[in-house]
């Protein structure tokens, strides 16, 4: 009877370690990195230069072009010690967030989007530990 009880104690126990050291699911690792991703809705501000179109994070421009008959109007810049898909998704969401709608995008790199009769194309670069922000926009 003794022998019997031993046996079950170290089941029990073993199977204990093994369950405490599983994987998680595909599922669970999905939803956990979507909460802690997801960016609080926040004010959006809107740039000087092209009055339609919200700010990343307030960020002022390092250079601006006015559009012409042929050329969009372009606003660059640089964002320091950050990460490209943090910039990516962050813009993104402020976009969404505005009512802007999301044409297509290449992942961490562009944004095109639209809203009424405005255009945005986004280009996101890492540049070392900063990200370069340009925008061309109508």
């Amino acid at each position: 009877m003794k022998k019997f009880l031993y046996i079950t104690m170290v089941l029990v126990i073993s199977l204990s370690f093994v369950a405490c050291g599983s994987k998680t699911t595909a599922d669970a690792s999905k939803t956990s990195n979507s909460t802690t991703t997801t960016p609080a809705k926040t004010k959006i501000t809107y740039t000087k230069d092209l009055a339609y179109l919200p700010t990343y994070n307030g960020v002022k421009s390092a250079t601006y072009t006015a559009k012409t008959k042929k050329t969009l109007a372009t606003s660059k810049y640089t964002l320091k010690n950050t990460t490209d898909v943090k910039v990516f998704n962050d813009y993104q969401a402020i976009l969404k967030q505005d009512s802007w709608t999301i044409t297509g995008a290449t992942k961490s790199t562009t944004i095109f989007a639209k809203k009424g009769t405005h255009t945005a194309n986004i280009i996101v670069q890492k540049m070392g530990k900063d990200v370069i922000l340009m925008i061309s926009s109508k």
